[in-house]
This record gives C-alpha cells, structure tokens and sequence, in this order.
C-alpha cells in the first residue's frame, strides 16, 4: 500500500501530501495522545533489523497507543520483508524511490495520525529498553504544553558529536559557565520524573526526538535539498523555522539511542 492509496476512496479528491494545515483533534490525522513512530531505512538490512527491534523491544513497555510507519527508501527487499512480517498491531507499510531524507520524513508525517511523532533513521539502536521513553515523554508534553520537542538523543554518543559541548546545539553537554545565552533548567512531571528543560536554542535535529504534530504543521514541511546534496542543509534550515517559534524543548534525561551507522569520531 502506498500513502497514496491510503484510506481513499473512489472518486475522492486526493490528498496533498506535500503540505499539512492546520486540523482539529478530532481529525483522524492527528488523533489525540497516539504516538506515531516514523522509521526510515535505506539498505543496510542488518542495522535495519537491529535498530527498528531495539525500539519494538523498548516500545513494548509503554501503555501508549502507537501506530507505526515503516519506510523502506529503496529497494532492499530484505527491508521490506521485515516490515511485513513483523506482528505490530497498528503500521502502514511504504516503499518508494530514494528522493532524499527529508522527502521520505514528509511522506510519513503526512500520512501518519499521531499528535506526536518519534522520527527514527534506522542506524539509530535504542540501548535502554527497560525504559519507557514513550510514556515519560507523553507526561513531559502533558505536565509542560510549551515543550514541543522531546529529544532521545544519548547526550555524550562518541559517534554523534555533531553540538557536543555547543550550547546553541545541545545544551546539555555543556556545563553552567559555557550557558551564557541559553536557559536550561530541571522540571518534574506530575508522575514526580526530572527532566532537563531548555529555550532559545536549535533543540530541533531529525532524529531521534518526538516531536508534536502541531510544530510541524506551524513550520510546514521539511525542505528537500536535491537528491545527492548535503542534507543538514535542510536541518539547518528547519532548526531556524523551530527556533522563531519559541517553543521549548525537552530532553528525556537519559541515554537511550546511540548512532551505529558511522565510525567513532573525536569528541574534542
């Protein structure tokens, strides 16, 4: 099934599925506390597998209604057989031509039916899956409605350096003295977990972060560089639309998913 042919019937207009607008709760794409997760593969089936049932494993714990987007941007067949065959109550299954990252992200926003989506590339491995991290991050968005990004991203990963020790980047790395024009500050939820809060910084990156449907339809639809160009361009790009919004942005407090797609870099 194709996003196309979803929930279409004869003789329907079609969906634009390039753009999101503004909809009410009682919209069927943006139901209200479903969390959609939204996993993007491109090849690379071993890490594919690995990854996605890191996060089916984890997932699991939470008491969330979850429906899943299963994307396989190419044409790796073994992908697709896994997303077929796996015994998940609620998924749309997609296969399509490479045109990008960003391309393929907006296919799955537009099609998906979560007030919240978790964005994940399938070289991200969840190493904490005793953790729920779907409910904690639903009760950081219940307990604070000015957060509209609650990240995942293990703060100190070797192989994810990219903002380490930058506070406009990730905070979280860095210690109070280096924090001159960010504010970061601890909150608890009604339920009593702690977590690291912040404001006035690019707190947006892909992935891995759960991110409210309300967000991306405020800053529309991710920029898609051309097909072999540099996709940060696009990240870059986003980050300033989340940033002029003012929102703040959550971290989970833990170290949960770590990249496994690149070699170890330097951290300093």
């Amino acid at each position: 099934m194709t996003s196309s042919e979803r929930h279409l019937m004869p003789g329907q207009s079609r969906w634009d599925f390039s753009v999101q607008r503004y909809k009410s709760f009682r919209d069927v794409f943006c139901e209200k506390d479903l969390f959609s997760i939204l996993f993007l593969a491109c090849g690379r089936a071993e890490v594919t597998r690995r990854c996605l049932l890191s996060t089916v494993d984890a997932v699991a714990r939470s008491k969330q209604e979850i429906e899943w987007i299963l994307m396989e941007n190419g044409q790796c067949d073994e992908n697709y057989r896994l997303f077929q065959e796996l015994p998940l109550q609620r998924k749309v299954v997609i296969r399509q031509c490479n045109f990008g990252i960003n391309n393929a992200i907006n296919q799955m926003w537009s099609i998906s039916r979560g007030e919240y989506c978790c964005v994940l590339e399938n070289d991200w491995e969840n190493r904490l899956p005793s953790f729920n991290f779907v409910g904690t991050a639903h009760s950081i968005f219940q307990h604070k409605p000015s957060v509209a990004i609650v990240q995942l991203r293990a703060v100190f990963d070797p192989c994810e350096n990219w903002g380490l020790f930058k506070p406009m980047y990730n905070p979280w790395s860095c210690n109070k003295d280096a924090l001159e024009n960010v504010r970061v500050y601890r909150e608890k939820t009604d339920d009593g977990f702690e977590y690291p809060i912040g404001d006035s910084f690019y707190g947006f990156n892909n992935n891995p972060s759960i991110i409210r449907k309300s967000l991306y339809r405020e800053c529309g639809p991710y920029p898609e560089p051309e097909v072999g160009t540099d996709a940060r361009h696009g990240e870059t790009f986003y980050q300033e639309q989340v940033l002029r919004t003012g929102c703040a942005i959550a971290h989970v407090g833990k170290e949960i998913y770590y990249h496994i797609g690149q070699q170890t870099t330097k951290t300093v």
